[in-house]
């Protein structure tokens, strides 16, 4: 059969694709896959353009063989690109070469990249990293160690500083090669220190300047904008440049971010005299905040508050005097309780509460019936039945066994919820009470067997099978964990129990007494 060599255009990924065809000269290194040669190595190198024009040569490693030849074509402005094969210059029996299409894109202040997806290939996909060419950096300052020392030097190197700085050297090669020559110098420390805080400072300046010009050349729109500013923010935060040049990338970063939340801000705020005082109308106010919502804790961290003018003051007040009303509580009790009587208790609960409270709840009355909620849709899941004979009306029904059960498994998962890390503290694997804490036992069956009386009406022992399962409490997916086992009632996750059950004086429910097996 013959094999692979053919690509076609998809855009994957997130990026700004507006490069000229000079853009693609040089060359591109990345992956390919097409059917089951899967992730092979490739290089695209481009070697000229002419009038749109483009000539380089195509070549992929798959497995042990190389697979290469020439490639002619054309660009677009908008960085889409088309190249056809044309003479071989390896070519291994059983593979053919055909079209590539593709399209360039960038990528912040990296490297552009381009991306594609072979014709005719399930799966497939390229994609390809640019490859800088390498710049031969100046000669050292002093050929040998002992050398560096004295005024001469040290103006050698404050005069090289300065003319990176006026070159806009952004070559992190040359800056650390000044910085080692400093470092091995046989200049005292104070002035060794001083020339390092120098080097930094020149350097900080050439790599903020860079990321002001794409902060300013970058989209201005919700919620690009935001993405690009927190980048920019990131990467200053996390530099060693002097303060001053990290607040003036501060100061820029929190004035994009406000000027790209403004309008959006104010067309959410605009809605809250709209919102109806129903269920559906929190739900409502819920969903036009999310998408600003999602971005809370990044801009929190970074400029210590996400509406920086209190435009949405309005609609959190509506939202605020919704919550607190009575009939909302009734309604929101009511849509949990239809939730539960779906396929999936937990997962149509979980949606109801989301729409309702979102990311942000400040209702205690709501979250109390929100966490009722959550128990009831727990219950609910749980599958019961019964195998006894006939039964004394009187006595408990499989239901209020699986209530019992339920109560048992809730108690260990609040001694779990107690030994919870908060993500990335602890490594789960590696601090035993990180990992209980990251579990949850949930009742899956309770099955009655049977119920001997001993007061008629007030006290009866019981027996009934139950099956429990593991499961991360993030993802709700099964684990293995012998030692739990080990923990629970028994020492098992299932089996028969004996339980005895007295009525309590308030004549509602059963109180339970697990009683040894036998």
């Amino acid at each position: 059969m013959k094999q692979w060599l053919c690509a076609s255009c998809l855009l994957l990924g997130s990026g700004t694709s507006a490069l000229a065809a000079e853009s693609l000269v040089g060359e591109w290194r990345g992956v390919f896959t097409c059917g089951q040669a899967k992730n092979s190595r490739m290089i695209l190198d481009i070697k000229k353009t002419a009038s749109g024009q483009i000539e380089g040569v195509f070549e992929v490693r798959a497995g042990w063989n190389k697979v290469s030849y020439h490639v002619v074509g054309t660009s677009k402005p908008d960085g889409t690109f088309e190249l056809t094969p044309g003479a071989w210059i390896h070519q291994p029996p059983g593979f053919r070469a055909v079209e590539l299409q593709g399209q360039v894109i960038s990528v912040g202040s990296g490297p552009p990249q381009i991306q594609g997806r072979p014709v005719g290939c399930k799966p497939g996909g390229f994609r390809a990293t640019f490859q800088r060419p390498f710049k031969k950096p100046p000669p050292p300052l002093a050929q040998k160690v002992q050398d560096r020392k004295g005024p001469k030097w040290i103006n050698a190197v404050r005069a090289r500083t300065q003319d990176y700085v006026q070159k806009h050297v952004d070559e992190p090669s040359w800056w650390k090669m000044l910085e080692t020559e400093v470092v091995t110098s046989y200049v005292d420390r104070a002035t060794k220190l001083a020339l390092l805080e120098e080097i930094t400072a020149a350097r900080g300046s050439i790599r903020s300047a860079a990321l002001l010009e794409e902060l300013e050349a970058g989209p201005r729109d919700f919620p690009r904008g935001i993405g690009v500013a927190l980048r920019i923010y990131g990467q200053a935060e996390k530099s060693d440049w002097p303060d001053d040049i990290k607040q003036r990338v501060y100061s820029a970063c929190k004035k994009r971010v406000a000027d790209v939340l403004r309008p959006k801000l104010t067309e959410i705020a605009a809605m809250a005299p709209k919102v109806p005082s129903s269920l559906e109308g929190l739900a409502e106010a819920r969903a036009a905040i999310a998408p600003i919502e999602d971005y809370r804790q990044s801009l929190e961290h970074a400029f210590g508050v996400l509406d920086q003018e209190d435009l949405l003051a309005p609609l959190f007040q509506r939202i605020a005097d919704l919550e607190a009303m009575p009939g909302i509580a009734i309604e929101f009790r009511s849509a949990l309780a239809t939730a539960r009587g779906q396929a999936k208790p937990r997962d149509a609960t979980e949606n109801v509460i989301f729409n309702v409270l979102g990311l942000r709840n400040t209702s205690s009355a709501l979250a109390a019936v929100a966490a009722e909620g959550r128990r009831l849709a727990a219950l609910a899941e749980v599958k019961v039945e019964s195998i006894a004979g006939e039964a004394d009306r009187n006595e408990p029904s499989a239901d209020d066994m699986a209530k019992y059960m339920f109560a048992v498994v809730e108690g260990f998962n609040d001694t779990f919820a107690a030994m919870r890390c908060s993500p990335g503290r602890y490594a789960p694997d590696e601090y035993v009470r990180c990992k209980f804490g990251e579990l949850e036992v949930r009742l899956k069956r309770v099955v009655k067997t049977g119920c001997e009386v001993e007061v008629p009406g007030r006290q009866y022992v019981c027996n009934f099978d139950h099956y429990s399962q593991l499961v991360s409490f993030r993802t709700g997916e099964p684990v293995d964990s012998p030692n739990l086992s080990m923990r629970f009632p028994d020492g098992r996750l299932e089996g028969p129990k004996k339980v005895r059950f007295v009525r309590p004086a308030s004549g509602e429910g059963w109180d339970g007494t697990r009683l040894p097996p036998g």
